[in-house]
């Protein structure tokens, strides 16, 4: 072992994958959610971006929360919502 990280493979695609802050969309019943600045592998090929297990879990908090509030669309800054979980 050399203590390197192995590369990170696209699921979809096979591209490989780096580090950066995604916006991401999501379709919840009757709401759409643009959860802008998110921390996300993305794919270099498609563009496609992975969320880590701790980053998951604060958006799906995040979307519990505004399924809640009934709006039919959100865009909310999930800087500004990690910094006050």
């Amino acid at each position: 072992m050399t203590g390197e990280r192995a590369s990170k493979t696209c699921p979809t695609c096979g591209g490989s994958l780096h580090a950066g802050i995604a916006n991401v969309p999501f379709i919840l019943d009757e709401t759409v959610v643009v959860i802008r600045g998110v921390p996300a592998d993305i794919c270099a090929d498609c563009h496609e971006p992975f969320m880590a297990g701790r980053v998951t879990d604060q958006v799906m908090v995040l979307l519990n929360q505004l399924k809640a509030l009934r709006s039919e669309v959100s865009v909310v800054s999930y800087s500004q919502y990690a910094a006050t979980a």
